[in-house]
């Protein structure tokens, strides 16, 4: 059967309970096996929708289900535990998200497979670390082990990509401010330079015409924010993930 790996967390009511029933519901399922789980880490809460402790951690299932079947029965056992979604980053009793899938790489409306963000998130690559090093990231094409060292490089480079040479600089000055310790450059004019350090992190902030097109980044450091909402507010949502693990 399929290999599958998932992070768990949550910061609401006796959290380390909720995660016994969840993992004890989902290894009662015919089609699920529960093959290991990782240690249980405090982290420290992204954004600022909540400043309670989370708790966190990883484990590994064998199931026979297929991956839509199985986002569905983890979306059931959040429910079930009192997971009510509203508001990104708030508090909640418990968090299910499908990681990996085997080597599998799936696009769809409702799921992305591997887990788009989990790659430069400590507190899910220090759990998973623990039960899955040696496990390949299907598109980054390193291992979990590989992936986790290279957020402990120092300095940390945080490369901007996407935005014209003015708009780069101005928010890297307000992002210099909130993380003095970070090295901060705007990709296009870094690219070419031999002795520049090579980014742990390229945030894509363009659109997908802009030059150079997104895709044309290195596929290893490379991240996509061009979304809506505020680039500064994403990025440090980012570091928060990559940097301020406790």
């Amino acid at each position: 059967m399929p290999d599958c790996y998932i992070a768990l967390g949550g910061n609401q009511g006796n959290v380390r309970e909720t995660f016994s029933q969840a993992l004890e519901r989902l290894n009662q399922h015919p089609e699920i096996a529960l093959i290991e789980t990782s240690q249980w880490v405090e982290t420290a809460p992204v954004g600022s929708q909540t400043d309670a402790t989370f708790l966190n951690g990883a484990a590994h299932l064998s199931t026979s289900l297929s991956p839509e079947a199985l986002l569905a029965e983890l979306q059931a056992v959040e429910t079930e535990m009192g997971r009510v979604r509203e508001v990104r980053w708030s508090a909640r009793t418990l968090d299910l998200d499908l990681l990996l899938y085997d080597q599998l790489i799936l696009e769809s409306a409702g799921l992305l497979i591997p887990h788009p963000a989990f790659w430069y998130r400590r507190f899910v690559l220090d759990p998973l670390t623990e039960i899955a090093a040696d496990v390949l990231h299907p598109q980054k094409q390193i291992t979990i082990k590989q992936l986790r060292q290279r957020l402990l490089k120092r300095p940390f480079v945080f490369s901007i990509a996407g935005l014209p040479p003015d708009e780069a600089a101005a928010l890297i000055d307000g992002l210099k401010a909130q993380y003095p310790d970070v090295v901060f450059t705007c990709w296009e004019l870094t690219e070419k330079v031999p002795q520049a350090e090579e980014p742990t992190l390229i945030a894509w902030l363009g659109a997908p015409y802009s030059a150079p097109n997104g895709d044309l980044l290195p596929v290893l450091p490379r991240l996509d924010l061009s979304g809506t909402g505020s680039f500064t507010e994403q990025i440090v949502h980012v570091l928060q993930s990559a940097l301020d693990f406790q």
